[in-house]
């Protein structure tokens, strides 16, 4: 069911329509106690009898709520059949982005999910779409609709009966094969996601969903416009969890090692980083 401006949910007052999704639609609103604009995503009302859904609507409130960080949407209330969030002045993510905004967006990507995995909430749906960029050029990450809680058991981020959950053209081999996923399967939704802030094009294309599985699995993207990067995406890319960066603090330091050199321009530097951003040998250990 749609909801037409003017609508109330609460002490809220739908404006407009801002999007919908397989979780739910999202709208813009005005708070009419605090005066505020607020972005309302309501549980379409075929889904309020299927216990899956619902699940996955509370999990999205209690992953947000146990977040507090400038790169992640916060959550100011949760209604009946609702969720709060604020309302970011912005666009999805759109590719490609110049080469030294895209360093910088990356950062603030990899910090915000820095901060989920430190909290136990892994992503598993990391795309564009669900990356807004304010009108001030701050990353936003939305939509915890397919967050998951860690767990010590090893089979704690597995789909139910194995099923596939994320996004096709980002989600990592083992979300497309229903295996049991860990926080470098959003490292690998990361690469895929920085690969195509550089070149504009997906890392992983096909006609078919099959296509783009079997290209997640079997094949490696072609190198990325920057060079300076592109051992650090291919890492993230890696089909072998115990060949990537093993946690998203790690990833952040190597970012942030390749920014600084870029930003002061001195190409033997650059060369120096490129060559220490090659893949990690036996040991695992990148420096």
């Amino acid at each position: 069911m749609s909801f037409a401006p003017g609508t109330k949910l609460g002490p809220y007052e739908v404006v407009s329509p801002l999007g919908a999704g397989g979780m739910g639609e999202v709208y813009r609103a005005r708070d009419t106690r605090l005066g505020r604009d607020v972005a309302i995503k309501v549980l379409p009302e075929g889904f309020a009898s299927d216990p899956g859904r619902i699940h996955r609507f509370q999990q999205e409130a209690f992953a947000i709520a146990a977040l507090n960080h400038p790169h992640i949407c916060q959550l100011y209330d949760v209604g009946p059949n609702y969720l709060v969030m604020e309302y970011i002045e912005g666009k999805p993510l759109r590719c490609p982005v110049p080469a030294d905004e895209a360093l910088r967006l990356a950062i603030q990507i990899v910090s915000a999910l820095e901060e989920a995995h430190s909290k136990g909430i892994i992503h598993r749906d990391l795309k564009p779409g669900n990356i807004m960029v304010s009108t001030r050029s701050c990353v936003k990450l939305l939509d915890f609709g397919l967050a998951r809680f860690v767990r010590t058991d090893a089979d704690a981020t597995q789909s139910h009966d194995g099923l596939i959950v994320g996004t096709c053209g980002y989600m990592s081999p083992e979300q497309a094969t229903g295996s049991a996923a860990d926080q470098r399967s959003d490292i690998f939704s990361f690469g895929a996601v920085l690969y195509e802030m550089l070149s504009g094009t997906r890392a992983f294309c096909g006609s078919t969903i099959p296509q783009v599985i079997s290209e997640i699995l079997h094949h490696e993207p072609p190198p990325s416009p920057l060079p300076t990067l592109d051992p650090l995406i291919r890492r993230c890319l890696s089909k072998q969890p115990t060949q990537r960066f093993q946690t998203m603090t790690e990833l952040r330091v190597a970012l942030e090692r390749v920014a600084r050199p870029a930003a002061a321009g001195p190409r033997d530097d650059l060369s120096r980083l490129q060559r220490r951003l090659r893949p990690a040998r036996a040991s695992g250990a990148l420096w």
